[in-house]
């Protein structure tokens, strides 16, 4: 058994349908082996905020085959720029996302723009982009966004 699997262990909850990494520190290396297991089936919660995954952990969470059934993303706090936004916004992995929460993050306007043209996007009940790195742009391209217009807790202020 791996470290990140003792870690799983730990922290899956409600019938392994929770999974709470809170500031874990697993890494982009830790994230890509997450990105292997198969127990994520039945995670319908994904919590890892303050992880470190940056956009190559994100990358690797938005192409594995496990993840069908999850509900809600946080990947609040993790250096995550645009490459890891454009990754989620492209992901057919995840067709039962509809709450993703990337707060805190490095997202610039190609990943703004990325997640509002996003048909992905049309499933969000809550989006929080809020503190990253986009620009007056990216913020146009969220709330002027046809994809998000049903989104009922949209969180795009930079501040």
């Amino acid at each position: 058994m791996s470290k990140l699997d003792g870690i799983i262990k730990d922290c899956l909850h409600e019938n392994g349908t929770i999974l709470i990494l809170r500031d874990k520190y697993i890494g982009i290396r830790g994230c890509m082996e997450l990105a292997t297991k198969e127990i994520l089936k039945t995670v319908k919660q994904l919590v890892l905020p303050g992880n470190q995954i940056l956009d190559e952990g994100l990358e690797a969470l938005a192409e594995s085959p496990y993840l069908a059934n999850l509900e809600l993303l946080n990947v609040n706090q993790n250096d995550i720029g645009d490459d890891g936004a454009i990754a989620i916004a492209n992901t057919e992995n995840m067709p039962n996302l509809k709450d993703l929460s990337m707060f805190g993050n490095v997202i610039g306007d190609r990943g703004a723009q990325a997640i509002a043209d996003s048909q992905q996007s049309k499933k969000y009940v809550k989006l929080d982009l809020y503190k990253n790195q986009y620009t007056t742009i990216g913020y146009k391209a969220l709330t002027e966004s046809d994809n998000l217009k049903n989104c009922e807790e949209l969180e795009v202020y930079r501040e």
